[in-house]
């Protein structure tokens, strides 16, 4: 300890450290502690006191060298004095060491608190009135195991005589050192060889307990209690991996104190909590694991509580067949009880246990499978017995070994099969062959199986019955030896019959028992190479019943099926045997007819057919009026394969509907070309939707009576156009057909809807608030995302609904599915939108069909305006239709006027309002709000404006 009387770096008084006799009784004193053979750090404690104490050295400081982290780490003095922290700090770095300390040289700072690398001690040293320092290797083993520093305030306190005292003081501290280590592994060795000793028993033992353990909880057990007691551990315990959970490790055997181990249910290995436990680690590296826990995280699984904390564990891997299956731990209360050298005997001990587990695993699993063995033996005519199959068991010498009940039930035979057993093959034979189809050929086929001797799986056996037996033969070998022969029958009358009856559905409708369009594909390919044969003509048609949904629509599917069998059924009337009717699904059918010799003949039979299903259906107490339409096509005229005829029978059945149904049309090469530019036109729209190729121009209607300007037009259309060539815009008519494609009439439907109400709140914020009408296609007024194409649209345009818009749909619309879309036109009312019936006239709606709608206007069809001057007929269908119109309370639009007269004479039938060329021609969108700001009237109107203008005055006219 330091001498607190004196002053730091001073010599007590009288005292001489470079006399001879304090020189040699600090070496006599560190002599003394080495005799003592004290620890390091006891020895650095002594060595400081006798230093302080001979030569009055003070701030004495012992650090030992820590490779790992590259520091001098303080040993000793082990406590320091409040406020000298700074001068004997924990921890100082290699880099105040120069190169010559490193190979045992002392290092002598005479100026430390200018020398660099000092520079964090710096001001410390000036604070403690340090001035000089030498720091002296402690070799060990020719290394540098510590430094002795010695700090003073005079660099003339380190003359010679100390310098040489501090040389020997380290070279002694280096003897002491490497005696201590000496014997440390002296130590360590002989506890080596007892640890090693005791492991060899141990794993002798264990062997012992392997070989002679009767079952697995006994070896289990067996190996706990020799490792505990011959190990003198603490405790043993054996846990399993559960069989049924996989992942929960469960205790299976233990030894060590009573009630030491817990009721513990088990370890789940999947919880990230217990991945830490030894017996984890051990099992999920497979290699021993050593541990020392600590009590902030006990590993206590399955020890119980009370159980003392062993301060080491080592936990073993159990190895059956190449898998982890559990784990074999040991505890111990002496934290040094498992050296490394006993480590290695323990995999061994391990194994062993792992091979007694396995062996143990093996006997229990051959003692059940010879108990399996016996009960399926007991078994085994019980379960034949009661086979539904039929059983045959014939020795190698041709004698019945086994026969069951029901192979006695399968050929009716008299006898039971006790009678059969021992009986000749020959003799089996002569009572089952009154029951075969064909005895002479089964018994053929026996003998060729049996000179085989091969397994034979599915084979058939026909009876007089009727009935189909499927026949297996199975040779029985044992070891390599043949040992007799087994026959399996079994009845399969009822699933040929079943695959008879699902085959039929594979080639013939449900509906209407006709052939279905996979057998006509192959009929017509058959008839096609008769025909070839023959050189006759071959019609090949397409038929399919006009307006035939309406039929489901009124009576149901049920009474619709009814009219397709009872269609069918009249078709075949009109039909020879040989030739062919199928369905093709739907109302469609299809019609091969062979061996004609000229087109006049098809054109009869044509006729017939068309004929015969004019004549009223009755069906559910209803009476139906049909039609169908028919495309055909004569082969060899047409030289098309199977697939092209039918393909070019159904674009005459297209063309025939087109015609205005109810009537044939045969196939002409122009009809495929017609089909290719509609194919063509739907790409190109296609196109120009991708391209914005498309367009919308707006033609105005106006009231008949009315004003000039705003106040007398009643809104503006919306026209599509297609701008895709740069030489003109085309006009629907062009691609009609393309707006109801089931791939684009969406598509263009919202474009439509987009721009024209884009459009109309344009006009809006123009001044201009006059309402739109768009053109809504069938497929996409009827589509289930009609009314989410409207939101998102309306959401855009919020302002169109201040003035409304209106959409219009064509006759055909409400007349393909009646009653959607009288819910979709009633939802579009109680939305505000307004709709419209297009081109009225041309279609097949009926005046009681337009009361049934909820639409607000009817447009008259440009047909009938286009001649209404010179034709009394148009005259009279657009009075009639105005009149009706007027007493269901609906508007009526005249459109195609052309002329200011035809604008005249439909305001003389009360007409509302008109749209034609002799108003406006389609304009773009920018035109509109000028032209709508300059419209007037014909002058041949003002009659009708002074009218109107006196109504809404309420004063008659001219007062």
């Amino acid at each position: 300890m330091q001498n607190p009387d004196l002053k730091p770096f001073d010599m007590p008084a009288g005292l001489a450290p470079t006399s001879s006799e304090h020189f040699y009784a600090a070496l006599f004193d560190i002599g003394q502690l080495l005799v003592r053979s004290l620890d390091p750090p006891a020895l650095y404690a002594g060595v400081i006191e006798v230093l302080e104490r001979r030569i009055g050295a003070l701030q004495v400081m012992i650090g030992e060298v820590d490779h790992g982290t590259g520091w001098f780490r303080r040993i000793a003095p082990a406590h320091v004095a409040a406020g000298m922290e700074d001068i004997f700090p924990d921890e100082v770095p290699f880099s105040v060491a120069r190169q010559p300390f490193w190979e045992g040289m002392l290092q002598l700072e005479s100026d430390i608190r200018h020398a660099s690398g000092f520079e964090m001690c710096h001001q410390a040293y000036v604070r403690h009135g340090i001035a000089s320092a030498v720091a002296v290797p402690v070799m060990v083993f020719g290394e540098v195991r510590a430094g002795l520093v010695i700090r003073s305030a005079h660099v003339s306190f380190f003359s010679p005589r100390v310098i040489e005292l501090l040389q020997q003081a380290a070279a002694s501290m280096g003897l002491g050192l490497e005696a201590h280590e000496q014997r440390r592994l002296l130590l360590q060795s002989v506890r080596d060889e007892a640890c090693q000793r005791r492991a060899l028993r141990l794993l002798s033992e264990t062997v012992k307990v392997v070989a002679h353990s009767p079952d697995e909880p006994s070896l289990l057990s067996g190996a706990c209690r020799v490792a505990r007691r011959i190990g003198g551990y603490q405790s043993a315990w054996l846990a399993l991996l559960d069989s049924s959970e996989g992942r929960m490790l469960r205790l299976a055997a233990h030894d060590g104190p009573t009630g030491g181990f817990g009721a513990w249910l088990g370890l789940d290995l999947s919880d990230a909590a217990n991945a830490d436990h030894p017996a984890v680690m051990a099992m999920a590296a497979g290699l021993p694991q050593l541990s020392h826990p600590s009590p902030a995280a006990r590993p206590d699984w399955p020890m119980a509580d009370d159980l003392p904390l062993p301060l080491a564990l080592v936990a073993l891997p159990l190895v059956v067949e190449g898998t982890v299956v559990g784990v074999f731990v040991m505890a111990a209360s002496d934290a040094d009880a498992f050296a490394p050298t006993e480590l290695q005997v323990f995999s061994e001990m391990a194994i062993e246990v792992g091979l007694g587990i396995q062996m143990q695993r093996a006997k229990a699993a051959r003692l059940a499978a010879e108990q399996d063995l016996r009960i399926n033996l007991q078994h085994f005519r019980t379960v034949l017995s009661n086979q539904y199959a039929g059983i045959l068991v014939m020795s190698e010498d041709g004698r019945v070994s086994f026969v069951n009940e029901a192979f006695c039930r399968l050929y009716g035979l008299a006898e039971t099969p006790a009678e059969l057993e021992n009986m000749a093959s020959a003799a089996i034979f002569e009572r089952v062959k009154d029951a075969l189809h064909d005895p002479q050929r089964e018994w053929q086929r026996v003998q060729d199986i049996l000179a085989r001797n091969e397994p034979v799986k599915g084979d058939e056996v026909s009876l007089r019955d009727g009935r189909t037996f499927l026949r297996d033969f199975t040779p029985i070998t044992v070891d390599g030896a043949s040992q007799g022969r087994l026959w399996h029958q079994r009845d399969i009358t009822e699933q040929k019959m079943h695959e008879a009856r699902v085959e039929r559905l594979a080639f013939y409708d449900v509906v209407t028992g006709l052939p279905n369009r996979r057998l006509l594909f192959q009929l017509l390919e058959e008839s096609r190479t008769q025909v070839m044969q023959q050189r006759s003509l071959m019609a090949v048609g397409v038929l399919d019943l006009d307006r035939f949904k309406s039929v489901n629509d009124t009576i149901g599917h049920g009474g619709g099926d009814s009219v397709l069998l009872e269609a069918s059924t009249r078709i075949l009337g009109m039909l020879r045997e040989e030739d062919v009717l199928a369905r093709f699904g739907g109302d469609e059918f299809a019609l091969v007819i062979s061996g004609l010799d000229s087109r006049e003949q098809l054109d009869v039979i044509s006729r017939c057919i068309l004929q015969a299903l004019r004549a009223p259906f009755h069906v559910v107490g209803e009476q139906l009026y049909l039609s169908a339409s028919i495309g055909w096509t004569l082969f060899p005229l047409d030289e098309s394969d199977t697939e092209g005829l039918i393909r070019h029978a159904d674009l005459a059945m297209y063309a025939a509907k087109e015609e205005g149904k109810d009537r044939g049309a045969l196939y002409e090469p122009a009809m495929e070309l017609e089909q290719l530019r509609l194919q063509a036109m739907r790409e190109r729209i296609a196109q120009a939707l991708q391209q914005s190729h498309l367009q919308l121009l707006f033609q105005p209607i106006v009231y008949i009576d009315g004003l000039p300007g705003l106040h007398g037009v009643a809104g503006m259309e919306a026209l599509l156009r297609l701008d895709d060539t740069g030489t003109g815009l085309t006009e629907p008519s062009g691609f009609m057909h393309v707006l109801d494609d089931p791939q684009l009439a969406r598509p263009i439907g919202r474009y439509v809807l987009n721009e024209a109400l884009r459009r109309c709140q344009g006009w809006m914020r123009e001044g201009v608030s006059i309402p739109v009408s768009i053109n809504i296609s069938t497929r996409h007024l009827l589509h289930p995302a009609f009314f989410t194409d409207i939101e998102a649209v309306l959401e855009m345009y919020p302002d169109v609904m201040d003035v409304g818009f209106g959409i219009e749909v064509t006759e055909t619309g409400p007349s393909m599915d009646h009653a959607r879309a009288k819910e979709v036109i009633e939802e579009c009312r109680r939305r505000g939108i307004r709709v419209g019936l297009d081109d009225f006239g041309t279609g097949s709606a009926s005046l009681s069909h337009i009361q049934q709608l909820d639409i607000e206007h009817i447009k008259l069809d440009q047909s009938f305006v286009r001649d209404i001057l010179s034709d009394e007929r148009n005259m009279a269908i657009a009075a009639g239709v105005i009149t009706t119109a007027r007493m269901l309370a609906k508007t009526v639009i005249a459109e195609g006027v052309e002329t200011s007269a035809q604008g005249d004479l439909l305001a003389s039938l009360g007409c509302h309002q008109l749209q034609g060329f002799s108003i406006s021609r389609p304009m773009p969108a920018d035109a509109v709000p000028g032209w709508v700001a300059g419209w007037v009237p014909p002058s041949s109107w003002g009659t009708l404006v002074n009218e109107r203008q006196s109504l809404l005055s309420g004063q008659p006219d001219g007062r």
